[in-house]
C-alpha cells in the first residue's frame, strides 16, 4: 500500500440529522462507525459525526486517504472519502480534533446493504422463543464460521424527532453469534459472500408487528391518502410530532399535570387497581353520578371509536328488587368489544377480566346475599386498549336471573363517564371526562404511529453509503392493501430521498401464505394484497421474492427463512453483480389472449421453461363478464399457461393463488414459484 496519503477536497454538508448543536463538545463518530464495521467498496463514503463547533476535523486511514473539515456552529461535520476495492484486509480510520482521538479497527471493504420490515425481517436464525429456530439452524449455527459476514442490529427506539445516534454493535458472523442475526439477513448475505468472495455488511434495522407507515419520513407519509391505526389520517402526522416532541406544548402540560397508573400495573395486579378519582366509591349504591351522561349502547361504542381516544370508562344502571333479594340469582353478559372490564353490583365485585386470554363466561353465579329489596346498582369498567375497540353490544338474555327465570332486563339506556385516556401505555386520570382532552393530541409513542420509527431507527443511519435495501414487511397492513399501493411506493421514495439516490435497489419479499382457507373475506385480503405487492415491481430497481411455495398454513412467521434470503441475493447478484445469465425470479404474469373458450397466458422470468410435477395446475381460476370465478383447469403448453372451465364459455378474467393458503405447483424448471396474480385490473 503506497505510503503517500491522498487528500480529498471536502464539502461541508450540513445535514438533517446534525442539526442540535453537540452540547458536550465530545470527539464523536456516528453509530456505525465502529470497529469491526463493513465499509462500501471502492466508492466515496459517507462519514460524519460531532466535535466543538468551529473546529479542525482530520481523518486519515491505513488505506492511503486523508481528509480534513471544519466542525460547523453546531459542532457537526461530515466528509466524503474514497475506499479502495475489496482486499479482505483489515483496516483502521482514525479521526483527530484538538486532544480528541477515536480510531476504528477491523474495517473490512465490502457490500454493505440495510435489511428492515417486521417480524419476519426481525426473526433471528435461533427463532423466536414461542416458535423454536428456523429452518437448517441446527446446521447453520455449528457451520457459520463467516469472519467477512458482519451485522449491525439497530436497538429498538420510538422517536418523534430524527434521532442522530442508535445503540447497537458490529458484530461478525460466527457460531456464537448467528444465533441473534435476522435469519433472512443473515441468508442473503452468505450466499452473496459465498457468490462473490467478498465480506458483506448487513444493517438490520426491524420491529415486530411495525406497519410501514411507521417506516416512512413524514414529508412522505402525509402525501397518503390513509390512517394509522390509531384512526388519525396520514396528513397529520407532522403536526402530531411536533406537539409530542415539545414538552411545553399544551398537550403535553395538560397530560403531564395528571396522575398516572402504567398499563402493565392493571394486567399484574390481583387486585383491582382504580383509574378514577372516586376510585371505590364509584361502584357503590348511594354514589352520585348525576352529572353523567345518559347514553345508548350505540353511542358509548361511538366514544371508543374516536381515533384520539383510548382508556377507561364506566356504566352504571339502577335496578329496582321487590322481593326474594337472598335467593340464587345469576347474571347474563351482553356481547363485550372489549376484552379487560370489570362489573360490579352494590360496591361488590361480582367479575374481572383484565388480563389477556381469558375467555368470558356466557353466565356469571352472583354472590349471596348481593342483592338488596329495593334499589340496585350495577357498574361496569370498560378498558379500550387498541384503536376502536371498546364497548357493549346489548343482547337479548342479558339481565339478571333467578335460576332461569329472567327478573331484570336492562335497557339500552345507561349512564356513562370516561374516567381515564390511555397514552404511552399510561391511564391518566381525568376529572371531567372525555370533553377534557386537550387537542389536537400528540403522536402517541408506539412501534405503530407514523415516522417514528423512522425517526428512531433509520435516520440516524443516514447517510451511510451502502448498496440497497432488503425489506420484509406487510402484515400490519394487509388489511388496507388499497392503502398499501400508495404507501408502499412512499417509503421507497423516502429512503432513496434520504440517500440522495433515486435508483438505490429495493429488494422486497412478497408474503408468504397463511391460513386455513376457511374464511372468503381472508382469502381476498390476502391475495389482494400479494397483488399490490406484485404489481409495485412497475417502480424502477426494484425486486420481489416471491414465496409462495415457503408458506405455513398456521404460522405467520414461517420457519423457511433460506429460501427467501437466497431469493433476495438472486435480484441483487442479477440487477448488481452482473450475473446476468441467472433466473432471479418466479414466474410473473404478463399478458392473456382468449380463444375458443380458453384462456391463454403468458409469463415473464421462464427461465429454461415453465414447469409443473403435475399434469394439471393448482388454483387456477375463471370467470366471465360477471367476475364470479370457477375453479379451472390449467396445464402448461409451449410455456404458456391454458385455463379453461366447463362453466365458463366466454372468459375474461383469470386469477391464480387467491387464496390465502394454498401449496403450489406451479414453478419455472429453476424451482422459483410462481407470483398469485389476477387479471382484473381494478381493486
Amino acid at each position: 500500500m503506497s505510503t503517500h496519503f491522498k487528500f480529498t477536497i471536502i464539502i461541508l454538508t450540513v445535514l438533517i440529522i446534525s442539526c442540535e448543536s453537540n452540547k458536550s463538545g465530545k470527539l464523536s463518530l456516528a453509530s456505525l462507525f465502529q470497529d469491526q464495521m463493513v465499509a462500501q467498496q471502492d466508492t466515496l463514503i459517507n462519514v460524519w459525526g460531532w466535535s466543538i463547533a468551529n473546529t479542525k476535523i482530520n481523518l486519515k486511514t491505513s488505506w492511503g486517504e486523508k481528509a480534513g473539515v471544519l466542525s460547523d456552529s453546531t459542532g457537526s461535520w461530515h466528509l466524503k472519502l474514497r475506499t479502495p476495492k475489496v482486499d479482505h484486509q483489515l483496516h483502521e480510520m482514525t479521526v483527530k480534533s484538538g486532544r480528541d482521538s477515536l480510531i476504528v479497527k477491523d474495517i473490512l471493504m465490502g457490500e454493505v446493504w440495510l435489511a428492515s420490515g417486521q417480524s419476519n425481517m426481525e426473526m433471528p436464525v435461533k427463532g423466536f422463543k414461542s416458535e423454536g429456530p428456523v429452518d437448517s439452524a441446527e446446521e447453520e449455527i455449528p457451520n457459520a464460521k463467516f469472519p467477512e459476514i458482519r451485522m449491525f442490529t439497530v436497538g429498538r427506539k420510538i422517536a418523534f424527532a430524527s434521532e442522530k445516534k442508535v445503540s447497537g454493535k458490529w458484530k461478525a458472523c460466527s457460531p456464537e453469534t448467528v444465533g441473534d442475526f435476522s435469519a433472512v439477513g443473515y441468508f442473503f448475505s452468505k450466499k452473496l459472500h459465498l457468490e462473490l468472495n467478498v465480506p458483506i455488511g448487513i444493517i438490520h434495522s426491524s420491529w415486530s408487528g411495525s406497519p410501514a407507515e411507521t417506516w416512512t419520513k413524514s414529508d412522505f407519509i402525509e402525501k397518503v391518502d390513509g390512517h394509522d391505526i390509531f384512526g388519525f389520517h396520514f396528513n397529520e402526522t407532522s403536526k402530531k410530532l411536533e406537539i409530542a416532541n415539545d414538552s411545553n406544548s399544551e398537550y403535553n402540560k395538560w397530560i403531564n399535570g395528571l396522575k398516572k397508573v402504567h398499563f402493565d400495573s392493571i394486567l399484574k395486579s390481583k387486585d383491582v387497581r382504580w383509574l378514577n378519582l372516586d376510585k371505590k366509591r364509584i361502584t357503590e349504591r348511594d354514589y352520585i353520578d348525576d352529572d353523567w351522561d345518559i347514553l345508548e349502547f350505540e353511542q358509548i361504542k361511538e366514544i371508543f371509536k374516536k381515533n384520539y381516544f383510548n382508556g377507561s370508562g364506566w356504566l352504571r344502571n339502577n335496578f329496582q328488587i321487590k322481593d326474594h333479594a337472598d335467593e340464587e340469582f345469576n347474571l347474563k353478559l351482553g356481547k363485550l368489544n372489549t376484552k379487560l372490564f370489570t362489573i360490579f353490583i352494590n360496591g361488590k365485585m361480582v367479575y374481572r377480566n383484565e388480563s389477556w386470554g381469558k375467555q368470558n363466561p356466557n353466565t356469571i353465579n352472583l354472590p349471596e346475599n348481593i342483592l338488596k329489596k329495593g334499589k340496585n346498582v350495577i357498574a361496569i369498567r370498560l378498558i379500550d386498549n387498541w384503536g376502536s375497540t371498546g364497548g357493549f353490544e346489548k343482547i337479548k338474555d342479558f339481565g339478571i336471573y333467578n335460576q332461569t327465570k329472567k327478573i331484570i332486563g336492562f335497557s339500552d339506556q345507561w349512564k356513562f363517564k370516561a374516567t381515564s385516556y390511555l397514552v404511552n401505555q399510561n391511564f391518566h386520570i381525568l376529572e371531567n371526562g372525555i370533553n377534557e382532552i386537550i387537542k389536537p393530541v400528540a403522536m402517541k409513542k408506539s412501534s405503530f404511529s407514523p415516522s417514528t420509527l423512522f425517526n428512531g431507527m433509520i435516520a440516524p443511519i443516514v447517510p451511510y453509503t451502502l448498496k440497497g435495501f432488503i425489506w420484509y414487511q406487510g402484515e400490519s397492513n394487509r388489511g388496507k392493501f388499497k392503502v398499501y399501493k400508495e404507501l408502499f411506493p412512499s417509503l421507497i421514495d423516502s429512503w432513496r430521498h434520504e440517500w440522495k439516490n433515486k435508483n438505490l435497489p429495493f429488494y422486497y419479499v412478497q408474503l408468504a401464505p397463511v391460513g386455513s382457507n376457511e374464511n372468503p373475506r381472508q382469502d381476498s385480503i390476502h391475495a389482494e394484497f400479494r397483488e399490490v405487492q406484485r404489481k409495485a415491481l412497475a417502480k424502477s430497481n426494484l425486486g420481489m421474492a416471491i414465496t409462495s411455495d415457503i408458506g405455513h398454513p398456521r404460522l405467520i412467521h414461517a420457519p423457511k427463512k433460506k429460501p427467501v434470503g437466497d431469493r433476495l441475493a438472486l435480484w441483487a447478484l442479477a440487477k448488481d453483480y452482473g450475473f446476468n445469465d441467472k433466473t432471479y425470479c418466479g414466474p410473473l404474469y404478463k399478458s392473456i389472449r382468449f380463444n375458443n373458450s380458453k384462456a391463454y397466458l403468458s409469463f415473464d422470468h421462464v427461465g429454461e421453461g415453465l414447469y409443473s410435477r403435475d399434469k394439471f395446475l393448482k388454483y387456477f381460476e375463471i370467470a366471465d363478464q360477471d367476475k364470479k370465478f370457477y375453479n379451472a383447469n390449467a396445464v402448461i403448453k409451449n410455456n404458456k399457461v391454458i385455463v379453461w372451465s366447463k362453466k365458463i364459455s366466454n372468459p375474461k378474467f383469470v386469477r391464480y393463488g387467491w387464496k390465502s393458503y394454498f401449496e403450489p405447483n406451479f414453478f419455472n424448471k429453476e424451482g422459483l414459484p410462481a407470483s398469485s396474480f389476477s387479471t382484473i385490473n381494478e381493486f
